[in-house]
């Protein structure tokens, strides 16, 4: 018995020597989530009191809290987004500087326009927050009652019929070349400077169709005729106007609003940033806003963004392409 105890001994000392010559095992380090360590700079690319202005300013009334610094929102409206964006190229990639971009901004202006100083591709995507609902609407006038009483007229005007849009190569202007495309007949397009002009134009009856947010037709409806949203589902704002796919037309047109940081800012802060974004997302207070303003919410982290954008930027120059919009001419 003393022999084994004698043994047990040495081994467990043996074992605690090898122990204190071994290193010891370290747990493993994790990188803090990166803060920033000064103001953060949201650069919006139209001017104060849009829908894209409110929107930053919604946003930045919870995350400013939640990176522990404040968010100062700064309007540089100017070249459909090129003064904005050409402000946050210049900026350094360390997090403090994102831009507040949209589809018309970022992904169908760019399109029809090969001279711009800069490419989308560079900046680095980091959250898709929202997308505008788009629908259809007709002047009063027009002796149509739903849609396809609207394209069976649209198809035999001779002259063809005219579509207002909110500017020349904006989403809107592309939608309406691609209700063309999709329904096979012909329009003459008229831009407007704006949303709100357009569809004041439509309730007038100076001009015949118009491809415009929900959210700017909606006030307008007992004074134009909305014959359906071009969303994949019916949307929560006028739930008894029916999609162009129910009726028949596969046709999906939106505008997607999100962050971009500076051309080569590193994920980890990419990352950072969009999961304080998504905590303000995350809200029933924010979400209830988007709703009630015409939006639809989104929640795209960086890498699904980038994903999201490859894509918009396929389905929109196919119809810049085929349409021929260019900014040159």
């Amino acid at each position: 018995m003393k022999h084994r105890t004698t043994m047990t001994r040495r081994a467990l000392f043996g074992a605690a020597a090898a122990l204190g010559t071994a290193p010891l095992a370290r747990p493993a380090l994790t990188q803090a989530p990166w803060r920033p360590n000064r103001p953060v700079r949201v650069v919006v690319p139209f001017p104060p009191g849009g829908a894209t202005d409110m929107l930053a300013r919604l946003i930045g009334t919870g995350l400013g809290d939640r990176l522990g610094q404040p968010l100062v929102i700064e309007n540089r409206p100017g070249g459909s987004g090129v003064v904005a964006t050409q402000n946050l190229l210049t900026s350094p990639a360390d997090g403090h500087s994102i831009i507040l971009a949209t589809a018309d901004t970022h992904t169908v202006m760019p399109l029809a326009n090969n001279r711009l100083p800069y490419r989308v591709s560079e900046f680095v995507p980091v959250s898709g927050i929202a997308s505008v609902v788009f629908s259809l609407v007709t002047r009063p006038g027009l002796p149509v009652q739903d849609l396809q009483g609207f394209l069976r007229h649209a198809r035999a005007a001779n002259p063809p019929l005219n579509y207002a849009s909110y500017g020349y190569a904006s989403v809107s202007h592309a939608a309406g070349e691609l209700l063309k495309i999709a329904a096979g007949f012909d329009m003459t397009h008229v831009p407007f400077q704006g949303a709100g002009p357009g569809v004041l134009a439509i309730t007038a009856d100076q001009v015949d169709v118009m491809m415009v947010p929900v959210a700017v037709a909606q006030p307008q409806r007992s004074r134009l005729k909305m014959l359906a949203v071009a969303n994949a589902e019916r949307f929560a704002m006028v739930p008894d106007v029916p999609t162009l796919k129910e009726q028949g037309l596969d046709v999906t047109a939106d505008a997607w609003i999100g962050l971009l940081a500076a051309p080569h800012t590193p994920p980890a802060i990419a990352e950072a940033l969009h999961a304080a974004v998504r905590s303000v997302q995350d809200t029933p207070a924010f979400q209830e806003t988007l709703r009630s303003n015409g939006f639809s919410n989104r929640g795209y982290g960086p890498r699904e963004f980038a994903t999201y954008l490859s894509a918009e930027a396929e389905r929109w120059g196919q119809v810049v392409r085929t349409a021929h919009i260019s900014i040159e001419g």
